[in-house]
């Protein structure tokens, strides 16, 4: 008989407060903010500020399928919680900074470097050990952890900076992370079900099961299908194509004549916006092909980019941002679920790190392309419809992923409650 409560959710809704705690949502959500008191403090242009966000991209490039292997070798838990303490760490250093503008980026490079285990490739290896038939859900639900973080963080920052200074602020900040969230997480994450005599998707009573973690291709099988290539090829485009725009949304904005704070509550649309898509789009990845899901969220931010192209503003402009932030919440679901059901598990962390890296190299070539076609003196109008014809090269290629296959082998394994053994 089905119990009436899972465990998988609260973990589910810890994963997605962990995610809204990472630096992977930080960043964005406080970078722009930091600008201006790092200018008047240091002298430093808003360029020379922003040129952090490279740093920290540059270094996600390299270190997600490293990240990964750590993930599939000692537990999503460990990394997850040493990832934050790290973190918490970085965060403080913020408090004494000075004014070498080095050592401003190496901050940020260290973020990557050091605490992606706290991003998406950490959570979502634990959400697909304990989730099969509502997996998608899952995801959808503790991804949609980025919106509301990107929600709380700018509010959070905006409001600290002005009544304590922004040294203050991140001294709170790291006493948060460091003494709140990370022994929270680490009090409620459970790498499986089985750690807790449960079965996964919370099935009936009796003998615990998990996810046979032998199921599946390691990354070097994965990387002799077509399935993986493909799988990279559509992370970066989509992560070109998407992030572009949500990184410029607020000068493409001005562009058309709508004030400062007008394009502050778009930009704030589009967040909201991202944590419905992230929901939406994990219920309908449990109930049709994720390659097709994918494809029709993927018509909202052509669309978007469409009417911005074309001078978008003021109730319009709203529109458009909500348009490109469902597809921002469509995203990195879609691609943790399509990596847990064409590879497995085996291997899992260190293939989706590999889709991870080729998504930050994206996020990090797209939003700054789009700049310098915009700033060379003929406005934002031909970059965004570059994106377009990004998103409609994105589209194409998901055309080409098969079904999921059904020749896997078997993906549950039973725990016998007496000798702990698994039994497939």
């Amino acid at each position: 008989m089905k119990s009436r409560f899972f465990y998988g959710w609260i973990i589910t809704f810890a994963s997605g407060f962990g995610i809204a705690c990472s630096f992977a949502v930080l960043i964005p959500a406080t970078l722009g903010l930091l600008a201006g008191p790092l200018g008047h403090e240091f002298g430093w242009s808003i360029q020379q500020v922003m040129a952090a966000n490279l740093f920290a991209t540059a270094a996600g490039v390299l270190v997600g399928p490293f990240v990964g292997a750590l993930v599939d070798r000692i537990g999503a838990r460990k990394v997850i919680v040493g990832s934050f303490l790290i973190e918490a760490l970085i965060i403080l250093s913020f408090r004494y900074m000075n004014d070498s503008l080095i050592f401003f980026y190496v901050r940020y490079a260290a973020f990557a470097l050091l605490c992606s285990g706290c991003t998406a490739i950490g959570f979502t290896a634990i959400i697909s050990r304990w989730f099969h038939r509502h997996r998608g859900l899952a995801l959808g639900v503790a991804l949609a952890g980025t919106g509301c973080g990107g929600v709380l963080w700018s509010l959070a920052v905006s409001t600290m900076f002005s009544a304590i200074g922004w040294r203050a602020s991140f001294g709170w900040f790291a006493g948060f992370i460091g003494l709140v969230a990370a022994p929270m997480l680490y009090a409620i994450l459970r790498d499986d079900p089985s750690a807790m005599g449960l079965r996964v998707d919370g099935d009936g009573a009796g003998s615990p099961v998990m996810m046979n973690r032998d199921a599946g291709m390691s990354l070097r099988e994965a990387s002799r299908t077509m399935q993986f290539w493909l799988l990279l090829a559509v992370s970066f485009l989509v992560a070109f194509g998407v992030q572009s725009i949500m990184f410029n949304l607020v000068p493409i904005i001005k562009k058309t004549g709508d004030p400062q704070n007008v394009a502050g509550l778009i930009q704030a649309s589009l967040w909201g916006a991202l944590v419905f898509g992230r929901v939406i789009t994990g219920l309908l990845l449990d109930r049709f092909f994720a390659a097709r899901v994918a494809m029709a969220f993927l018509l909202l931010p052509m669309i978007g980019a469409a009417m911005f192209a074309m001078g978008a503003s003021g109730s319009t402009a709203f529109v458009a941002a909500m348009l490109v932030g469902l597809a921002a919440g469509a995203e990195v679901d879609t691609f943790a679920y399509m990596a847990s059901r064409y590879f497995g598990l085996k291997h899992y962390s260190r293939i989706y790190g590999a889709c991870f890296s080729l998504f930050a190299l994206g996020a990090g070539i797209g939003p700054v392309t789009t700049a310098h076609i915009a700033q060379s003196g003929s406005g934002y109008a031909p970059a965004l419809w570059t994106l377009v014809a990004v998103l409609v090269l994105a589209s194409l290629v998901l055309m080409f992923f098969r079904r999921f296959p059904t020749d896997q082998p078997p993906i549950f394994t039973t725990i016998d409650p007496l000798t702990r053994s698994a039994h497939s």
